[in-house]
């Protein structure tokens, strides 16, 4: 950070402070509230960061982490091309090979901010468009040839300079996605929504000065740094690891992709090295650019700080990544990353969280994994602004879980998956039968799906999705942003794992559900209809210590069944107290007590992950691991692991 002599008190510094970070939520929300994007308008699927002229994160706000805390990697990718930009510019591409962000729908842009000739501030802007080429709308697919079948591949490009419309690069791009209109509508709305973001701090400078304002900037950033490192100096110094795994990746049957991660914590810093985690040869869909990765890094350490601690430069600082060049965390061309958003973010994050876990207290359980799967199409409704049939691209965010469980708190229900941080929008069912061809049976909260703990994650949910499409309309089912039927969310601090998902199809005229595979895309006709059972957040803590007056109240509420309260949390439900009225429901204080220790010394709850390390390290044997500790293990790719799917089935639930 460069150094800046300007003297500024505390009180400056604050309004400052405040002033830049308000003016950047306006830049988003201004775009929330007239975008054509579905995903962007209806479940604010966006980022605006403000970063200082050499390209560090200043502020950034209540959007989504994916558009914002990898915000410096694009933006130097940008700058090394075209140096510091002109007044007026505005870069925009989405090639993640290039910028390294993320998948193909989300575009970047970047526009300087200028004050009376002088270069200040920049503001980085990602969001999710409604079209960005390929072979199907919404440029969101598994199962494509290369990078290239994904979407349109734009590298950074001036589509403005110097506040002129470069018309030549604009029928390029436009010419090669489908509703065009509507994404340059939602280009120059974000260009135009920086202006205002710019006239807001142009005013801050006018009042305070350029020197004032840059130095409580370089206060904010020190601040950031001081404030990380000291949370990382309370973690004690070691060697933490976790891993998890997608369910596959939409191409290669049977075939899990494993994130693995090792975490070093020495002093005041912390390196995660993810050199075991697998090559991105032959993965196909989920690997994760490398903004992408250093994203979803960052993300389970801001879960496991203070919640004060700046969202800035600073504050990134004392955090390492290793992700090694040609692994699924830092893949090289022509690699396929549509789904790296979603179904490999989530994975990075769990696996991070699952090593922090074994390191501080502070480490929360993992958000239920994104499960809500979304959809494409063409409808046989003559668009008038075009004359076309009508395309289009939704994500409902319907089917979701919530936040997993920290220390003294459980999770909250329907705050959607790991990835979305709890500040996307929670979908409507109203908006989504309006805009797309279904209607919902049931949208429910779904019994017994919570990640068990002393403090509980967020309950899973359980939806019947209808079919209502006309019948000359093509209609997408597109699961690449679904992960989780085989690997459930992780607990924190002792906490067992979630439940698996389950997605199930029935077609018309079949009175038989039948698996539906995550990672897939498959067409759905009038009449079929997709169930979804999606898992909730991991928990925190032992099951056995949970507050038996709230497993009486879950009982009451029908969130969690009489079988399971016994089963997992060593909770006895009088069988008289089971009334028609739930206000009766009652425990058996002096068996509880009885089977709580008894249950304590049952080997079927030890931990999973702490038996298949016994199995690894040669203390038992794969047959001890099942037949006295109820979980399964297997060999994938030469390494033991856990069936999650089989074992949970076989412990105690």
């Amino acid at each position: 950070m460069p150094a800046n002599k300007t003297k500024v008190d505390e009180v400056t510094v604050s309004v400052i402070w405040n002033k830049l970070m308000n003016t950047t939520r306006e830049v988003g929300e201004r775009v929330v509230h007239s975008a054509q994007s579905y995903v962007m308008a209806n479940a604010r699927d966006l980022g605006p960061v403000l970063l200082n002229d050499i390209g560090h994160i200043v502020c950034q706000v209540e959007f989504l982490p994916c558009h914002c805390l990898l915000a410096e990697i694009p933006t130097k990718a940008i700058l090394d091309k075209f140096g510091p930009l002109d007044e007026g510019d505005m870069v925009l591409g989405n090639d993640g090979f290039i910028l390294r962000s993320g998948h193909l729908p989300d575009w970047t842009f970047l526009v300087p901010i200028y004050y009376e000739g002088e270069l200040v501030f920049y503001y980085h802007f990602r969001g999710h468009m409604a079209d960005s080429g390929g072979a199907y709308s919404g440029s969101y697919f598994p199962q494509a040839y290369d990078c290239i079948s994904e979407g349109l591949n734009i590298p950074p490009v001036k589509i403005i300079e110097k506040g002129n419309i470069d018309e030549k690069a604009k029928e390029i791009i436009f010419n090669n996605i489908r509703t065009s209109s509507a994404v340059w509508s939602d280009c120059m709305l974000i260009y135009g929504s920086i202006q205002k973001g710019q006239d807001d701090i142009k005013k801050v400078i006018e009042k305070y000065g350029v020197d004032v304002v840059r130095e409580c900037c370089d206060q904010m950033m020190k601040r950031g740094e001081e404030a990380m490192r000291n949370e990382i100096k309370a973690i004690p110094d070691g060697e933490y690891t976790g891993e998890t795994a997608v369910d596959w990746d939409g191409t290669t049957p049977d075939q899990p992709v494993w994130v693995r991660v090792k975490l070093t914590v020495e002093d005041d810093e912390m390196t995660f090295d993810f050199s075991e985690s697998m090559n991105c040869k032959n993965v196909d869909f989920v690997n994760s650019p490398l903004g992408n990765t250093y994203c979803f890094t960052y993300l389970p350490v801001y879960y496991a700080t203070d919640p004060n601690v700046p969202r800035n430069h600073g504050a990134l600082v004392p955090i390492k990544i290793i992700a090694p060049e040609g692994s699924i965390t830092n893949p090289t061309r022509p690699s396929t990353y549509g789904a790296c958003g979603c179904s490999i973010a989530g994975e990075i994050t769990d696996a991070c969280t699952q090593a922090l876990s074994k390191a501080t207290k502070k480490a929360q359980g993992v958000f239920s994994r994104h499960y809500s799967v979304d959809v494409a199409g063409r409808l046989p409704i003559k668009d008038p602004r075009t004359g076309a049939d009508l395309e289009y691209f939704g994500a409902p965010f319907l089917e979701e879980g919530g936040s997993g469980a920290v220390e003294g708190h459980d999770g909250w229900d329907g705050m959607c998956g790991t990835v979305l941080a709890g500040v996307i929008k929670h979908g409507s069912v109203e908006v989504c039968e309006n805009v797309m061809p279904f209607f919902w049976e049931e949208m429910n909260l779904m019994q017994d799906m919570e990640g068990p703990g002393q403090w509980v994650g967020a309950r899973g949910s359980v939806a019947i999705r209808h079919c209502n499409a006309p019948k000359e309309a093509t209609t997408l089912l597109m699961a690449g942003d679904a992960s989780g039927t085989f690997f459930p969310p992780a607990g924190s601090n002792g906490a067992p794992y979630a439940p698996t998902g389950n997605l199930y199809m029935k077609t018309v005229g079949s009175d038989k559900k039948e698996f539906f595979p995550t990672m897939c895309m498959k067409p759905m006709f009038s009449g079929d209809i997709l169930y979804t059972e999606c898992m909730g957040g991991g928990g925190y803590g032992n099951p056995l210590d949970r507050d038996p007056e709230k497993i009486r109240l879950d009982v009451r509420d029908e969130y969690i069944s009489v079988q399971r309260a016994k089963n997992v949390y060593g909770v006895i439900i009088v069988p008289s107290s089971l009334t028609d009225n739930p206000e009766d429901v009652a425990i058996d204080v002096a068996a509880t007590d009885l089977l709580r220790k008894e249950l304590r010394d049952d080997p079927r709850y030890r931990h999973v992950d702490q038996v298949r390390d016994d199995v690894r390290k040669g203390n038992i044997t794969v047959d001890e691991a099942k037949d006295k500790y109820s979980v399964v293990i297997v060999e994938n790719l030469g390494v033991q692991v856990i069936d999650y799917k089989t074992t949970e089935q076989l412990r105690p639930h």
